[in-house]
């Protein structure tokens, strides 16, 4: 292999642990808001799960701008705006996945919502990565 091809290799990994990691912090936020928004504000889980979703979507933009993509960071309010709008935009294939997975699995399978909603985060990570880190932060391989 090239080390080049190598060198990206590296990169790209080290850029998907650090997208997993604030996945997870996500995740937590997430699940968080489902319970909250569920169980205290009292609102229907399937009309919760898309507030809780946005609210973890806007962290972890927030985060991987600054962290994980810090080489590519936002610079600016417009292209702040153009970018959280990039990522809801490629991320609402991974919304909708996961929103499915919410419901399938608690309204078939009877399985509690809170962990049918892991399930459609987990489904819902590696597109959101792909399309994240070369479509909103504009992340290629260099030759």
């Amino acid at each position: 292999m090239s080390e080049a091809l190598i060198e990206n290799l590296r990169k790209d990994f080290e850029r998907l642990l650090k997208f997993s990691a604030v996945g997870a912090f996500g995740a937590c936020i997430n699940t968080f808001f489902l319970w909250f928004l569920t169980e205290i504000a009292n609102i229907f889980y399937l009309f919760a799960s898309p507030i809780a979703i946005e609210i973890a979507i806007f962290v972890q933009f927030m985060l991987n701008d600054r962290w994980t993509f810090h080489e590519k960071r936002t610079k600016g309010w417009s292209e702040f705006f153009k970018r959280i709008l990039k990522s809801n935009i490629w991320r609402a294939g991974g919304i909708a996945l996961n929103i499915a997975v919410l419901f399938l699995l608690t309204e078939y399978a009877h399985i509690y919502y809170l962990l049918s909603n892991i399930f459609g985060i987990l489904c819902a990570f590696i597109s959101n990565y792909i399309l994240e880190s070369r479509l909103t932060w504009g992340v290629g391989w260099e030759k």
